[in-house]
């Protein structure tokens, strides 16, 4: 088999083209902010239940935002919690801040 020295030089084009292609469905495939639908899809959990771990697990400003009528979820965050990133020290933080407050407003 003989290969034209042409063909060769275009062997590069092709590699970097081809990395070019690879990059664009990964970034594609990265989108930070989701959905209902998408993180639904993503999970592999039905929208009920997205709703659910809305009400129940997700913390609002962390995991989810809401922005003109539209929920939006932070695939990062998501990603967190799958792999089971604890929020308690977050929630214990939120909760002495809230603490703190009542209290100074008590002895005013």
């Amino acid at each position: 088999m003989q290969v034209e020295l042409e063909n060769i030089n275009l062997i590069k084009d092709i590699k970097e083209d081809i990395e070019l292609i690879k990059k664009s469905i990964e970034n594609k495939n990265q989108k930070r902010w989701l959905s209902v639908a998408e993180l639904s899809e993503y999970l592999s959990y039905s929208k009920d239940h997205i709703y659910k771990l809305k009400d129940d697990v997700f913390i609002e400003n962390i995991h989810f935002f809401k922005k003109v009528g539209k929920i939006l979820f932070d695939r990062v965050a998501i990603d967190e919690w799958v792999v089971g990133k604890d929020y308690d020290e977050i929630n214990q933080s939120q909760r002495q801040i809230v603490g703190d407050i009542l209290s100074s407003i008590k002895k005013a």
